[in-house]
């Protein structure tokens, strides 16, 4: 099976800077995919969301999103139509004055009729949980609501892939704990989740991690693989996940795990399946 993403020998460099953002990168993703991408500021990582979202064109290699090639301005509609991209301030995507309107606009301009377009604000308003708010001004809404709004106008355009780029970063932490919600939901029932994120905590939900640093890729592989070598995380600009800092310390006592706990759920459960050994 093919893949549903492929990026080949990808060189990105802009304008105002000497140094390639992104360096001859090859990598593929396949459909139904969680991946969560990491690295520090510069590191690549927004701007490798971009490519594949066909915001940027890369000015060396080829981005093909499900036979679509992101270069050709007449198959960019096709690769908008499967890949929708959240960023980190809501506010900067909203185009109408109620939450209504905002999501009937991206289905306007893709031609939707209008009976369907009435079903589809009111199925995925419904999934998201802002059926109650349809009505509202969107900027008179918190954070999470803000950004529950935009993931209703993205999946109502029923992409293949939503991006999230450093979505959760501006929020408070019951609105960082909605949209984390939200993201499992949609993954749970079909779609492929991409998360650009310094949240160690978000990138642990994911199926498959990489890490960028100077514009190429790093690490690449699950979760509790990538996260394994502390070193390589800190030397990334990264933070350690608090129960993989402590269970590589009670590792260093003498307390073995069979698999690295990410969470703290999973410390805690594998110190009481220890505690029950023992």
């Amino acid at each position: 099976m093919s893949a549903f993403i492929e990026l080949k020998e990808i060189s990105f460099q802009y304008e105002e800077s000497k140094d390639l953002a992104l360096h001859d990168l090859t990598i593929s993703f396949n459909r139904k995919e969680w991946v969560s991408i990491l690295g520090r500021n510069g590191s690549g990582k927004s701007t490798f969301g971009r490519l594949i979202n066909g915001l940027l064109t890369p000015q060396q290699g080829r981005v093909i999103v499900d036979g679509f090639h992101t270069s050709s301005e007449e198959e960019l509609w096709q690769v908008r139509k499967r890949v929708g991209m959240i960023f980190q301030n809501p506010d900067h995507q909203f185009v109408a004055t109620t939450v209504r309107d905002d999501i009937a606009f991206g289905l306007e301009n893709q031609g939707i009729p209008r009976d369907e377009m009435i079903s589809r604000i009111e199925k995925y308003s419904q999934l998201i949980g802002i059926s109650h708010l349809l009505d509202a001004e969107p900027h008179r809404l918190s954070g999470g609501q803000k950004q529950r709004v935009a993931i209703a106008g993205i999946i109502a355009l029923e992409p293949d892939l939503i991006i999230f780029d450093e979505a959760t970063s501006m929020l408070d932490p019951s609105g960082r704990k909605d949209v984390m919600k939200t993201m499992k939901m949609l993954h749970d029932r079909g779609m492929a989740i991409m998360t650009i994120t310094h949240d160690m905590e978000e990138a642990v939900m994911a199926e498959r991690v990489l890490i960028f640093e100077n514009g190429q890729i790093k690490a690449d592989g699950p979760p509790k693989e990538v996260f394994q070598s502390s070193e390589q995380l800190e030397a990334a600009g990264l933070k350690v996940p608090f129960s993989v800092r402590l269970a590589h310390e009670l590792e260093q006592k003498g307390i073995s795990f069979e698999q690295l706990p990410l969470t703290e759920g999973e410390l805690v459960r594998a110190l009481w399946t220890y505690h029950s050994k023992a």
